[in-house]
């Protein structure tokens, strides 16, 4: 399909999940966006088998959330992980998650563990896809262009030219703004020169397999209670395993042990120590990777802007690289949205960077210390063995990875706590010394400027998330609107005004922007109240006047 002809306000690089929820961002605003992507239909390598619960929460907002709930596995079907010798051999351990079902009928314990209104969801990213684009499709202000493939992307003027070859042929195309969510082969990065930092190798080399098995299928519609995941422990090799469909389609990982050559592996020889024995099947991909840990030195420059594995690179540890790239999007849509309608300024794609950059830093660690953690647990080949000492070794191992590994299955620290800080995005006295993420396994809730804004269920059972506008909000506990209201209306900012029992939050007044974070808390409006939303929307750096006038 070749695009309209005519300049764009933004071009996006890349349709997987990170490029079309920006689109989505972006349409949800009217925002004239065209995406282009190199592929003539949406991936079919599936490699991301998480929507994690932030990434959920931002799907809620653009109404897609419930659709994606019920893709996936079948609805009635468990998403346990499960820990394992081998598919067909001993249990070691596993982590209980309920079914998308009890999600949606809210009977699932996770709502009373989870701080929102929206666990994270088990879905391969080649039924997610589709998902999204059928919904970016229904903007009418975004267009998408299937086999057209960016070569080149340069600044030029007040605006940006991409290159872009399709049937042999290249044309150019020019827009306000480019975003790269193009990949870790990412086009964009190298036209802005930006290089990845951090460890080209984190951990041991590994080999994947996507396959489709009816004698497997059947093998867990004959179990107890199947899992969603599976990580085995064999005595030589050992990885990780996916149900994709509750049906036949199934993804097996395994680690290359040290010393031995990623194409040394054969992944027959992966498959038979995974599942315990030779079984009927249909290999569809074979992929060799190195697990990396890598973040760009910057993802700004100009009107050219990164996000996603074009910006980062890490292993693929509790769903952390997909679900991080979403968040990117989001928080850059509705800055692209700010310059383009024009209450915002350059100083959005500042606090863009900064932000991102120091999630995306702290996020990469995180999964690496995951995969450190896990890396010698159930290493002795005795566990094995089908006798005393193997079973104590087995009870052993199971308690150590329950102990263990629990900060991947529950990393509340991770999807609601990482935070902001220092950030000229956000309104807050004095310089923290706090990190962008304090644990992986542990959220406490918080008011303050650059956190997340906590979720609260309303009598009515809503989420307070559903009364929230698209872009600014401020919601109201007790305090008064009127100086936020007038202040927005005389700089053009969109803002929506929430009111809350005086006891819903602790503190009366909260502005949270449009990727759900805190802009500004008090108890009273600051003194300058228009300086305070021109530092929040990059049209002004205010460093003083945010005192608050005493009440």
């Amino acid at each position: 399909m070749t695009p309209t002809p005519g300049h764009r306000s933004v071009i996006v690089v890349g349709a997987g999940p990170v490029g079309l929820t920006l689109a989505a961002e972006l349409g949800a605003r009217g925002v004239d966006t065209l995406v282009l992507e190199k592929q003539d239909s949406t991936t079919d390598n599936p490699r991301c088998n998480t929507t994690n619960a932030r990434s959920m929460e931002y799907f809620r907002r653009l109404g897609v959330a419930d659709r994606i709930r019920r893709s996936g596995l079948p609805l009635d079907h468990a998403t346990d992980v499960v820990y394992c010798t081998t598919l067909t051999g001993w249990e070691l351990t596993r982590f209980r998650f309920s079914s998308a079902r009890e999600i949606l009928d809210r009977t699932a314990p996770e709502y009373d563990e989870w701080p929102t209104p929206e666990p994270q969801h088990r879905i391969s990213q080649i039924f997610l896809e589709p998902i999204l684009e059928e919904h970016v499709r229904g903007y009418d202000s975004v267009e998408i262009a299937r086999g057209h493939e960016v070569v080149a992307v340069r600044r030029r003027g007040e605006g940006v030219e991409v290159r872009v070859r399709t049937e042999g042929a290249e044309r150019v195309l020019t827009a306000d703004y480019v975003v790269g969510c193009d990949g870790g082969a990412s086009t964009t990065r190298r036209a802005i020169g930006a290089r990845l930092e951090g460890d080209s190798q984190a951990a041991e080399n590994r080999l994947s397999v996507y396959f489709r098995s009816a004698e497997l299928a059947r093998e867990f519609a004959n179990s107890e209670r199947p899992g969603w995941m599976y990580w085995w422990y064999g005595p030589r090799l050992k990885g990780s395993f996916v149900q994709l469909d509750g049906e036949g389609l199934f993804l097996c990982h395994a680690r290359v042990p040290e010393g031995t050559a990623p194409e040394g592996l054969n992944e027959d020889e992966v498959l038979r120590a995974a599942l315990g024995r030779t079984m009927e099947l249909e290999k569809i991909q074979v992929v060799r990777w190195t697990p990396r840990r890598l973040v760009a030195d910057r993802f700004v420059d100009g009107r050219i802007v990164l996000a996603g594995d074009a910006a980062h690179l890490w292993l693929p540890l509790g769903g952390f690289g997909m679900n991080t790239g979403i968040a990117d999007a989001v928080g850059l849509g509705w800055r692209l949205a700010a310059l383009v309608t024009g209450w915002g300024g350059p100083e959005l794609l500042e606090a863009y960077e900064m932000e991102r950059r120091s999630v995306g830093e702290a996020t990469s660690r995180a999964a690496l210390k995951i995969d450190r953690d896990m890396a010698s647990i159930a290493r002795d080949p005795a566990l094995h063995v089908d006798d005393v000492l193997g079973a104590q070794l087995r009870a052993e191992a199971g308690e150590l990875i329950a102990k263990v590994d629990r900060q991947q299955w529950h990393s509340q620290g991770v999807q609601f706590g990482s935070r902001y800080v220092n950030s000229p995005g956000i309104a807050a006295d004095g310089k923290s010394t706090e990190g962008a993420i304090t644990r992986i396994d542990e959220y406490r809730p918080s008011l303050a400027s650059g956190a997340r804004f906590p979720h609260l269920w309303l009598p009515d059972g809503r989420s307070v998330f559903d009364l929230l506008g698209r872009d600014f909000t401020l919601v109201c506990a007790g305090g008064e609107p009127e100086v936020f209201v007038r202040a927005a209306s005389a700089l053009g900012i969109p803002l929506s005004v929430v009111h809350l029992n005086d006891d819903a939050y602790a503190q009366p007044l909260v502005l949270v922007r449009p990727d759900l974070f805190i802009g500004w808390t008090g108890a009273v409006p600051p003194v300058d109240t228009e300086g305070l939303l021109r530092r929040l929307t990059g049209t002004e750096t205010v460093t003083a006047g945010l005192t608050t006038v005493a009440s």
